[in-house]
């Protein structure tokens, strides 16, 4: 098996599951909720995961617009494109998003990864990318996000597509799982 396959079958697994096991059924004005007294809203994850591939896939390797630069009107955000990069939930933020569109945003980017992997030039991933520089690109505020630029700090481009695009993006598939479940809407 080559590493097109490979990645490629990982990102079709991701939406996949994203979509037939969350999206398909949690409602979209339930995404918004927090359970548990306070958690963070499926909402919220759901953008997180997305900004974190788009950026790491599109603004760090591959040095081009994110797809989010398409979708930014319909998802309800009016610049501060950073805004989701945290983990902490961003509350002010989520009342703007409309949950439809960042599903459709977040299932966008993984199309545009997978899409990549399928045809597009990997020689990027033999580099360390200047991730600081996609970060400022965005106005990602240094003292909020110090963790952030020291994470992918001389990192190389393998790390923003086997952590960023696919264990992130699984690491919150298991999040947006257990959200589902403890709304009582476990298919299962």
């Amino acid at each position: 098996m080559d590493l097109r396959t490979w990645i490629g079958g990982d990102l079709d697994s991701l939406q996949n599951r994203l979509s037939n096991g969350i999206f398909s059924v949690i409602p979209p004005d339930r995404l918004i909720e927090r359970v548990d007294d306070g958690g963070i809203a499926a909402l919220y994850v759901t953008w997180h995961t997305a900004r974190h591939q788009d950026l790491s896939v599109n603004g760090v390797l591959r040095r081009r617009p994110e797809v989010l630069d398409g979708w930014a009107e319909r998802v309800g955000l009016d610049g501060d494109t950073w805004r989701g990069l945290a983990e902490g939930e961003d509350h002010e933020l989520i009342t703007q998003l409309d949950p439809e569109a960042v599903v459709g945003y977040l299932m966008a980017v993984i199309a545009e990864t997978r899409s990549w992997i399928a045809d597009g030039d990997l020689a990027v991933l033999d580099t360390i990318p200047d991730s600081a520089a996609a970060l400022e690109q965005i106005g990602t505020p240094a003292d909020r996000f110090d963790w952030l630029y020291g994470m992918w700090e001389g990192k190389p481009a393998t790390f923003f597509l086997a952590w960023e695009a696919l264990g992130h993006g699984y690491n919150h598939l298991g999040e947006l799982t257990s959200i589902r479940n403890r709304m009582g809407l476990s298919p299962f």
